[in-house]
């Protein structure tokens, strides 16, 4: 496992290296002290895991980070910072874990056996495998997969989209149009925000103002569905 440590300070550089150096399975490691540095060496070589802090002259480490999203074959990214505030943005970026300073050792050897959970050759596995379709989600620090099936729908807030499955509500990093696209013969738009799955549809209904309503099962109140989209929800239920 090689590991890519970006700090522009050098004592907080230092402190991973002593937590990577008690790690066995890593074979190699290198640092970055600031994000142009990371990237010229990620495009050097390829890397397991970058440590990567947040506030740095230059590039952010968020800014590297979704940098690093676009590659063909990313690392695991696991934010070291100093701030707290950032949480969110980081797991939009599809971190592994988020990790305040000064870091502790326990947090640390835990978030990278977080990140070998899926290595590179599960990763191009998991590509390859004709399985049930995931969501990745967020479930407060942690990540998670959750089986499309699972899905009851999934709603745009903001600048957020919430997934509602069974095993409760979730953040989901991608957009509704990106979800729509990557789904489009198991989700079903019902709403300018929201997206139902298809094989939970279960009754349209209108109400006396002229309003349409979808149940969806497990879903315990019906949904709105704009009228636009009430037009695409009918051929549904047709036999």
């Amino acid at each position: 496992m090689k590991i890519l440590v970006v700090d522009d300070e050098p004592l907080a550089r230092e402190r991973l290296l002593r937590f990577v150096e008690d790690i066995d399975s890593v074979s190699a490691v290198a640092t970055a002290s600031n994000g142009f540095d990371a990237l010229e060496k990620l495009k050097a070589a390829p890397f397991d895991i970058v440590l990567l802090d947040i506030r740095m002259p230059g590039q952010s480490g968020l800014e590297v980070a979704r940098t690093i999203r676009t590659m063909t074959d990313p690392p695991a990214i696991i934010f070291c910072t100093a701030y707290d505030e950032h949480a969110l943005e980081a797991f939009k970026v599809n971190a592994e874990a988020y990790l305040l300073k000064p870091v502790q050792k326990d947090e640390f050897i835990a978030a990278i056996k977080q990140c070998q959970t899926i290595n590179r050759a599960q990763k191009t596995a998991l590509a390859t495998q004709s399985e049930i379709p995931t969501l990745v989600v967020q479930n407060g620090r942690e990540k998670e997969r959750i089986p499309l099936t699972e899905v009851y729908y999934l709603k745009a807030d903001q600048k957020y989209v919430s997934l509602f499955c069974v095993s409760g509500e979730r953040v989901c990093d991608e957009s509704l149009k990106a979800l729509e696209e990557r789904f489009s013969t198991q989700l079903v738009r019902i709403h300018r925000n929201a997206l139902v799955l298809k094989s939970r549809v279960q009754r349209l209904s209108r109400d006396a103002s002229g309003g349409y309503w979808l149940q969806v099962e497990g879903v315990e109140e019906p949904l709105s569905v704009s009228r636009r989209f009430a037009r695409e929800l009918k051929p549904l239920f047709h036999s």
